[in-house]
């Protein structure tokens, strides 16, 4: 099948311009990329392992026991009720740093604030009944790191570049864990991921979720090995980010887990072997933030979806070859719906450029879901869709072109059926040479030069045009091809282009219409007696085939049997007969009443054998 240039053209331009506009908005397309995930996600999301409990610190609970920050007295003693359910780890998503603010360091300029009981003290005595995590934020100022969690490393180190600060915002307080709560929103503030590893302070500090589940699991080190991050019987893939992605939890889903702080304290609760998490949820004091399926979700929560993510076992790693094996299967995908528009049928190149973006998207999603990998599955597709569809697009308008230029070419000279069938080949620009067998028909009006001579130019052409009219209607109704007009000559060719079965019966039957027509076109007084139709006939092998060069062909026939029809057609005037068939003819239809005229001399073939049929009544 031949190149269509001009799919090719207009699928590269697009492949140029996509791969262009790729270079020139990554944002938008990994927000795109990102969006998509996060609707998987949403409707992937783990069901709760029931390990995890969160206590929301509500507006209600606020209105009961005072505005936030509390005393640090007022905290231990929730704490230390919440410690009673004997949870196995406690983690306080709840940056306490800074002194106790209804302390004596707080209110030291306040009168009398120097004598007031330090809540410190006795937050830190409740700390010490239960494993338990603070929370700490990450800071531009440069500060002391509080001890944390031991980190052991083994094997080669993987190139990761974890969340980075100056310092951290923390307690002075000591507990079982110290971890970062930080989370950073990323396109429209929205909450992917949170920390496994960060640095602060060039000190690798864990992600509070992370030090949770490490407690938990009863791991006494953070261990980093082959790039990933073992937390007891637990071991996470860190990224290239040293970061987790979250399946987050339907806000519809939290009430399974959570309970108000004035539930826990009004009611017992058995938290054993539970990871129970404390934390605002109250708008006016806890930061909201928008996830993948909520715009407004406390912090707690993010860090509990976290918690059940890592328990789950399904996570969702971006490995880092992701990104080249998108741009390589983007770009075969667009060559190969741009090789297929070139050369293959409309409909089966867009069949393929819409299956292949659908194929993408079926082994992302598999990748996903049954390895955690995630690749992107819409912008890899929207390449070869563009590529595809242009190139499609343009080789249909070229087909099209094609068609037009081809109907105009033989609309003439064919009838309409044969016509539309050579117009719905769309790679056929040029017919090419072939021998086949072809009865050719050779017409001339009687007398024609005294009427040329005689009549105005005006009426001679109205009346060739009618005369051509009528013959082109009885050759194209027998299935002949009217070869082309000379003058007030007829070349008409049966067979060819395409196969015409009978094709010697058919030339015979248009030969003695013509005949007829000419009788009764010249009998039309409008004619001026102009119409008497002579008819040369003659069977034969011949070459057929566009000639010409450029924009300029012609299809016409070469042959013995051409020449023979033509000057049998001129010999007809000296017999004195308006129709002659050569010995070709006469041969292929042995059964018609044929009347021999003997043998007649054409100039160039010596003598040839005529017959003459009478005419039709």
């Amino acid at each position: 099948m031949r190149i269509e240039p001009a799919a090719l053209r207009a699928g590269f331009a697009a492949l140029l311009i996509a791969g262009a506009l790729a270079l020139i908005l990554p944002d938008r397309l990994r927000d795109l990329r990102e969006a998509t995930l996060d609707a998987g996600l949403a409707a992937t999301a783990a069901a709760p392992t029931g390990q995890v409990r969160v206590i929301e610190i509500t507006a209600q609970d606020l209105a009961q026991l005072g505005r936030w920050p509390w005393p640090r007295t007022r905290l231990a003693r929730v704490v230390d009720q919440i410690a009673a359910q004997s949870p196995a780890v406690l983690g306080l998503d709840l940056v306490l740093s800074g002194p106790d603010p209804a302390g004596p360091l707080a209110l030291a300029d306040v009168p009398g604030g120097t004598a007031l009981t330090d809540g410190d003290a006795a937050l830190q005595i409740v700390l010490s009944r239960v494993p338990t995590v603070l929370a700490a934020a990450l800071s531009d100022q440069a500060s002391p790191v509080p001890p944390l969690a031991p980190l052991l490393s083994s094997g080669p180190p993987v190139p990761t570049q974890p969340w980075s600060a100056n310092g951290l915002e923390a307690s002075t307080l000591t507990a079982a864990g110290l971890g970062i709560s930080a989370l950073r929103g990323e396109a429209q503030g929205r909450v992917r991921r949170v920390p496994l590893l960060l640095l602060a302070a060039e000190t690798a500090a864990p992600g509070f979720a992370a030090e949770v589940l490490r407690l938990a699991q009863g791991a006494s080190t953070l261990r980093i090995g082959q790039g990933n991050l073992s937390l007891g019987a637990i071991v996470l893939p860190l990224g290239t980010q040293a970061d987790l992605r979250i399946r987050p939890t339907d806000p519809a889903k939290w009430s399974n887990r959570t309970i108000s702080l004035a539930q826990a304290l009004s009611q017992d609760h058995d938290f054993s072997a539970k990871i129970v998490l404390l934390g605002l949820s109250a708008p006016q004091a806890a930061s909201l933030r928008p996830t993948a399926v909520t715009p407004l979700a406390p912090s707690v929560q993010i860090q509990a979806d976290a918690l059940e993510t890592m328990l789950s076992g399904h996570l969702l790693l971006r490995p880092a070859w992701a990104a080249w094996a998108e741009i390589v299967a983007a770009v075969a995908m667009a060559l190969l719906a741009l090789w297929i528009a070139a050369r293959g049928l409309a409909t089966i190149a867009l069949a393929v450029t819409l299956t292949l973006p659908l194929l993408w998207a079926v082994i992302a999603t598999t990748l996903w879901l049954r390895a955690g990998l995630a690749l992107d599955p819409i912008n890899p597709a929207l390449l070869p869709l563009a590529t595809g569809l242009t190139a499609t697009t343009a080789a249909m308008l070229a087909a099209r072109r094609h068609a037009q230029v081809l109907r105009r070419r033989f609309e003439r000279h064919l009838s309409p059926a044969v016509v539309a069938r050579i117009a719905a080949q769309p790679g056929l620009s040029r017919l090419p040479g072939e021998a086949r067998e072809i009865t050719a028909l050779f017409t001339d009006i009687a007398g024609f030069s005294p009427y040329a001579d005689a009549l105005s130019p005006t009426d001679l052409i109205a009346i060739l045009d009618r005369y051509f009219a009528g013959l082109t209607l009885i050759v194209h109704a027998q299935g002949g091809m009217v070869d082309k007009f000379v003058g007030d000559a007829a070349h008409v060719l049966f067979n060819a282009p395409f196969d015409l079965p009978d094709h010697c019966a058919r030339a015979v039957q248009a030969g003695q219409a013509l005949q007829a027509y000419g009788v009764a076109f010249a009998a039309d007084p409008q004619n001026q007696g102009l119409g008497i139709t002579r008819v040369g006939m003659e069977c034969g092998v011949l070459v057929v085939g566009d000639v010409g060069a450029g924009k300029k062909l012609d299809y016409t026939a070469h042959g013995r049997a051409m020449n023979i029809a033509a000057r049998l057609e001129q010999a007809g005037k000296s017999l004195g007969v308006t129709l002659l068939a050569g010995p070709g003819l006469r041969a292929a239809l042995p059964a018609l009443p044929w009347r021999s005229m003997g043998e007649v001399e054409l100039r160039g073939f010596g003598a040839v054998a005529a017959y003459t049929l009478p005419p039709i009544r």
